[in-house]
């Protein structure tokens, strides 16, 4: 087998590299900015000065498909997401939709346009399309189960509370200049390593290996300005498969994260069940009691916070202290549900997020988003009310 030689690189201009490779394949990887009208002219540009026989782009099936045909707002199923735990890697989704709206509203071009471009004129020329990048489901999946719980509430905090009057200052093209992007990977990588990782190293990798297995005689690739640097390095040293398989796996929950909240619940039983043998009737009662004001206060305060329907505090008082002790299923999921069939989300609410118009305040307003802001903050209340509860226990028996 031929020993791998690293390609020859020149920078054609600001945002497009030419690699030649020692079997005389020619790539041309052009970074974009998401949102920006210039990088569609870009795109267009540089397939008609090189007359690629394959482009290669930035997407996967599904979001091909996404960008392609707009998706029904009544597609989405907030009870299925509810059932399915997936109402996390949801808000998610929201989240850089809303950030990217943002952006696109002061650039006039929407996300992901270059994208579709290309895509479209290697429909009409007849050209190989390769979606390169890996399955959004699997990125998302994976940052969220490497990301410890304090970068998980910084991220949201963040989203959240992070001060939108900064989008103002931005320059959409000057974030595609090469010491703008190494400055905002470098500080992302100290401030969230783990997110870093799997939303930007893993997918150089993944983005390098398929269009480096795909390449046509002419390759024309077009992914964000982000990923240009570090695939630059890849591309330097053979990729192996190795590689690839490595960064499409989902990690399923740590043994330790399957046994601790059963583990919890057995501790708690079993300290209540204590209460009554060395304190008598009246402690154990005094233990169930301490436990269930605990669990329901908070978690009913957690409802009451996000704007919940009367009846959603009540049963997230009632459920807290049931499903505390219950692995299977979290008050969050309890109090989603019934929020869910108190106030259904109406057709607008659908059609606010599907066009991205959301604001923060407006998660509130927004029926769909306000079973979120349940869900979440019923659950955040529900374990902090866990902990609290057991402590008012402990005391209780130790008095």
């Amino acid at each position: 087998m031929d020993q791998y030689q690293k390609p020859e690189v020149n920078e054609i201009s600001q945002n497009v590299h030419q690699l030649t490779f020692a079997d005389g394949k020619v790539l041309y990887l052009i970074g974009t900015a998401h949102v920006s009208a210039h990088s569609v002219e870009l795109v267009e540009k540089t397939i008609e000065n090189v007359n690629p026989d394959t482009i290669a782009v930035e997407l996967d099936p599904e979001r091909l498909k996404s960008l392609k045909e707009k998706s029904k707002v009544e597609n989405i199923d907030i009870i299925q997401i509810i059932k399915e735990k997936r109402f996390f890697l949801f808000i998610g989704q929201l989240l850089l939709s809303s950030f990217q709206k943002k952006i696109s509203a002061k650039t006039g071009s929407s996300p992901g346009m270059e994208f579709k471009k290309a895509a479209e004129i290697a429909a009409e020329k007849g050209l190989k399309l390769v979606l390169a990048d890996r399955n959004i489901g699997t990125t998302m999946k994976r940052a969220w189960r490497m990301t410890n719980f304090v970068d998980k509430m910084k991220i949201l905090a963040t989203a959240f509370f992070g001060d939108e009057g900064e989008l103002e200052d931005v320059d959409i093209e000057e974030l595609k200049s090469h010491d703008a992007i190494n400055s905002m990977m470098e500080s992302f990588a100290e401030e969230l390593p783990v997110v870093k990782q799997v939303l930007i190293d893993e997918r150089d990798q993944y983005l390098a290996y398929e269009i480096f297995t795909n390449l046509g005689d002419t390759t024309v690739a077009v992914v964000g300005a982000g990923h240009v640097p570090g695939m630059l390095k890849l591309f330097e040293n053979k990729i192996e498969p190795e590689i690839k398989e490595k960064i499409n796996y989902i990690p399923p929950p740590s043994l330790l994260g399957k046994i601790f909240p059963y583990l919890i619940s057995v501790i708690i039983v079993g300290v209540i069940v204590a209460g009554f043998f060395l304190g008598g009737k009246e402690t154990g009662k005094d233990a169930i009691l301490y436990w269930v004001l605990a669990n329901g206060t908070l978690t009913a305060l957690g409802c009451l916070i996000a704007l919940g329907h009367p009846l959603t505090i009540i049963a997230g008082f009632l459920a807290a202290p049931i499903t505390s002790l219950n692995p299977t299923i979290g008050a969050g999921i309890v109090t989603g549900l019934v929020q869910t069939f108190l106030v259904r989300p109406r057709v607008r609410d659908f059609e606010q997020i599907h066009n991205h118009d959301l604001k923060i305040v407006d998660w509130w307003k927004n029926r769909l988003t306000r079973i979120l802001l349940v869900l979440v903050l019923g659950s955040i209340g529900s374990t902090i009310g866990t902990f609290w509860g057991f402590g008012l226990i402990m005391k209780l028996l130790g008095s």
